[in-house]
């Protein structure tokens, strides 16, 4: 008795295989899955590689306009402090605390980047210095509030200095030596006082020409001060009031110098930061698309 092979078939009889080819079949088909699973795979993967570019770049161009208008504050607050320097102003500013890039941490900026990369290409080095000027304007706040810290600071105890200027316009100073020294000391300081505090280019004057402010600190220095320290030398060797009028005044004439060198120095800084921010701000309206 002789048996017939085994035999296997898919839905109808005619369709049949034998086990090696069924092996085969299974085996290839099997193959065909995973080729279709990776495929499928690869294509999500892809597409939510997109959909996180294109969110990453919805979110960004939301959060542009708020920090346009906070760029737009900061460049106002300094160039207002840069006002108020020229003008010897109380140096008290008022720096928006508003500037942050805070929406760039909530981003994948490696999905930003995408986006750019694959749909705004154009833009894409535009995009690149925009990141490196992050940096810059993340800190800024900070970095500019230690700054003028550290100015105000130094300028007030200079400004203490200088402010002694208002000793020599009272006639305190006169000498208590006797003799002709005396006499012409007296009449030299007293002439001198009584033009210092009627001089309306450098104090604002009342009716009955009292001196009321101080208008022009530069020419207090250069016109009178200077001209003092200069003036009184004669009168040093005989009157202890003269060589201390003589200290006073060089130690205004020296506080004004510093204290004009720190408002350069600072506003030198300024100068560059505004000039730093409004590049900035070219460069976001340029990334702007919904203005």
């Amino acid at each position: 008795m002789i048996l017939k092979p085994e035999e296997y078939y898919l839905f109808f009889e005619e369709w049949n295989l034998d086990p090696n080819q069924w092996s085969i079949f299974l085996d290839t088909f099997a193959v065909l899955l995973t080729i279709i699973g990776f495929l499928i795979a690869f294509f999500m993967y892809g597409k939510q590689r997109k959909d996180k570019a294109q969110d990453a770049f919805d979110f960004f161009q939301a959060s542009l306009p708020e920090l346009k208008g906070s760029i737009n504050k900061i460049i106002s607050d300094l160039k207002e402090f840069q006002r108020d320097l020229d003008l010897d102003n109380s140096v008290n500013p008022v720096i928006s605390t508003s500037l942050n890039d805070n929406f760039l941490a909530k981003i994948n900026l490696v999905d930003l980047n995408r986006y750019y990369r694959k749909n705004r290409n154009d833009k894409l080095s535009i995009f690149k210095s925009f990141l490196v000027d992050s940096n810059f304007f993340s800190d800024y706040h900070s970095y500019i509030s230690n700054e003028i810290n550290y100015f105000r600071t130094a300028y007030q105890q200079e400004q203490n200095t200088f402010s002694k200027w208002q000793l020599l316009r009272s006639k305190r100073f006169f000498s208590k030596n006797t003799g002709q020294d005396k006499v012409d000391y007296e009449d030299f300081y007293g002439e001198w006082v009584d033009d210092f505090i009627k001089d309306d280019k450098i104090f604002e004057q009342e009716k009955d020409g009292k001196s009321l402010k101080l208008k022009n600190r530069q020419k207090l220095v250069e016109h009178k001060i200077t001209a003092l320290a200069s003036d009184i030398l004669p009168f040093i060797e005989s009157s202890q009031k003269a060589n201390k009028v003589n200290m006073i005044a060089n130690n205004v004439i020296d506080s004004y110098s510093e204290m004009s060198k720190m408002k350069s120095k600072l506003k030198l800084v300024l100068e560059k930061d505004t000039d730093r921010f409004q590049d900035i701000l070219a460069n976001l309206n340029l990334l702007l698309e919904n203005k």
